[in-house]
């Protein structure tokens, strides 16, 4: 990089954000994390942080995730997932830094018949997609120096479906993985990969980065095993539930209209394999 920008990511104990703080860091950035010592739903607190570090780049990572998202915590997912995304977005607008927020396909409806891009209007039913939408419309209206991004499925050897895979095996434990749930999984290397163009291009709008196809949750463990030298018949269960079967895919249109090539997902996996010595 010619000039060493500075990034400030919140929610930094988190699992995207650990592995954005070690992977900018590499890159050559000027890395500032932060966790509940800085929580996003003090906006006073938010923004003299912003003043004192001046981040030419935040990337909100804050937020209740959907595992622990229901009607009973709705309430506090509401105040960090969408308070939360103003208050950082306001902080922002203050340093004049550029603010990325993460962002989920749970903001498109769980069944979709085709695949979504970023033209596409969201309706999520789920509390947790509503909350993260209301976060996305949030950022939106404060400032203009923004990008939002979605992804599927996301994963590491330390979080996402990725590693609850792993940990299964290690353990001697069956995984059971569902044949009715399919999406776009994403690796945190290839994700990073493209966030870091957005940011030197300088990219605004709403972005989908994610691998490309649409695979389930168990095809997509079979291949994980595979590549890893791992024996499937005896590690693999399928697993099946109509009421919470589900389909989301999410076309990666502005980033392809700007002539990115994204990997299709079984690319992504092996690439990523490779990368932390894995692949046999």
């Amino acid at each position: 990089m010619s000039d060493k920008k500075t990034i400030w990511i919140t929610g930094s104990k988190g699992f995207l954000g650990s592995e954005f703080v070690k992977r900018f860091s590499d890159l050559g950035y000027n890395v500032i994390g932060t966790d509940y010592e800085v929580t996003v739903c003090d906006a006073d607190k938010v923004c003299s942080f912003a003043v004192e570090v001046q981040p030419d780049v935040i990337i909100n990572c804050a937020g209740i995730p959907r595992s622990v998202t229901g009607l009973s915590n709705r309430i506090k997912a509401y105040e960090t997932n969408a308070l939360g995304a103003r208050n950082v977005a306001l902080a922002a607008n203050t340093v004049g830094a550029l603010i990325i927020q993460v962002s989920t396909d749970d903001v498109f409806p769980p069944r979709l018949h085709e695949a979504v891009n970023e033209f596409d209007n969201p309706h999520p039913e789920c509390a947790y997609g509503k909350s993260k939408r209301a976060g996305e419309t949030m950022v939106r209206d404060t400032t203009p120096d923004h990008a939002i991004i979605r992804s599927s499925w996301l994963y590491s050897v330390n979080g996402g479906i990725l590693m609850d895979i792993l940990n299964a095996v290690n353990a001697g434990k069956t995984y059971k993985a569902r044949t009715d749930q399919f999406a776009s999984p994403t690796s945190v290397s290839m994700y990073v990969k493209f966030l870091d163009r957005l940011i030197q291009n300088g990219g605004t709008g709403v972005f989908h980065i994610t691998s490309q196809g649409c695979v389930s949750r168990y095809d997509f463990a079979a291949k994980v095993m595979e590549i890893c030298g791992i024996d499937k018949g005896k590690f693999l269960e399928p697993a099946t539930d109509l009421v919470t079967a589900e389909k989301i895919e999410l076309e990666s249109l502005m980033l392809e209209m700007y002539g990115a090539q994204l990997p299709a997902w079984d690319v992504d996996l092996r690439s990523y394999l490779e990368e932390v010595g894995l692949a046999k």
